[in-house]
């Protein structure tokens, strides 16, 4: 039976880049997504079916020696709220069979299967806060943030029963602020106003900001996110019974993000018509998280400034994606 890893999603944003990350190891991939992919690697398996279908995740399980588990496949915040029953059954009973999966695995193999799990600043509210701590009040607003709040505490759980048996799996999770990529456009998110202006300030195009221009939000670039992901799931042992962690890079309003975006794109122009529904999510999620912990246990380093994210990175990668050098 072959080692492999497992990743859900792939096709989304976060979920393509990690993929790519991995196809550069030597490890065979089981590559899951309700779509087709349209890049194709050599090591890497795909199945087109659903996290749901309990049928696919039983022979994955029973056909690979499955050693991680990257499980990215979700309904996004917005998309959540649109379609509550749905979420619930996607984000939270479809990430406790994949859990439980693999915990059945880990049992049966003696070993332990190593997860990642992605949480968000969703799970933060009903207020703003500043320098938000991982056990700072925890009260989600959105169908979102109480799915991802489940998962965190299941896997948690079951973490914790793996402990006590000697094998399971070893859960490990990221809280991620907005990711802001120069490669895909995402929709569905609170946070995706960033991404979205990046992608309409390199094509020349005007762009309407549903938040207001002074909310202040925290943001990761992809780049930094996809290093984030492999650092927390190369780390040997994470002593600490944490197993959600605080990451971002820096503190942005749409306003800010404008702006910078301006230095290069002088012609980009932005103006604003707030949705309230947007705005209410936005209102309930931090101004920025203390990143403490995972420095502590990872050495995750963030000390990040706009010109960095933007000159040096962003804007570069965005005007290679579109040919623009």
């Amino acid at each position: 039976m072959h080692n492999a890893i497992l990743i859900t999603g792939f096709n989304g944003e976060i979920g393509r880049q990690t993929l790519l990350a991995l196809s550069k190891k030597e490890t065979l991939i089981i590559a899951l997504d309700i779509n087709e992919s349209d890049i194709k690697y050599d090591n890497v398996v795909y199945i087109k079916d659903s996290i749901l279908n309990k049928d696919v995740m039983k022979s994955i399980f029973t056909d690979y020696n499955i050693i991680e588990v990257y499980h990215f496949a979700a309904l996004l915040s917005q998309s959540a709220n649109n379609n509550p029953e749905l979420a619930r059954e996607v984000n939270e009973e479809g990430s406790k069979l994949i859990i439980r999966s693999a915990m059945d695995h880990g049992i049966q193999h003696k070993s332990f299967v190593r997860i990642f799990f992605p949480s968000s600043i969703a799970v933060y509210g009903p207020r703003k806060l500043q320098d938000a701590k991982e056990w700072d009040i925890i009260k989600p607003q959105t169908i979102y943030g109480r799915n991802k709040l489940v998962i965190e505490q299941f896997g948690t759980q079951k973490y914790e029963e793996s402990i006590q048996l000697g094998y399971g799996i070893d859960f490990r999770c990221l809280r991620f602020p907005g990711i802001i990529s120069p490669y895909t456009i995402p929709s569905g998110g609170t946070t995706d106003f960033a991404p979205q202006m990046l992608h309409a300030a390199c094509n020349n195009e005007q762009y309407t900001c549903k938040v207001d221009p002074s909310t202040l939000l925290p943001f990761l670039s992809i780049k930094s996110t996809i290093h984030a992901i492999l650092q927390i799931m190369t780390v040997p042992h994470i002593q600490s019974k944490l197993r959600a962690f605080n990451v971002e890079e820096i503190s942005l309003s749409p306003e800010e993000i404008a702006k910078e975006l301006q230095k290069e794109f002088p012609k980009f122009i932005v103006d604003y018509d707030i949705d309230s529904k947007f705005q209410s999510i936005a209102d309930t999620w931090p101004e920025n998280l203390n990143c403490d912990e995972a420095k502590k246990e990872w050495n995750f380093i963030n000390d990040c400034s706009k010109n960095a994210m933007f000159e040096q990175y962003l804007i570069p990668e965005i005007k290679k994606n579109y040919g623009k050098y």
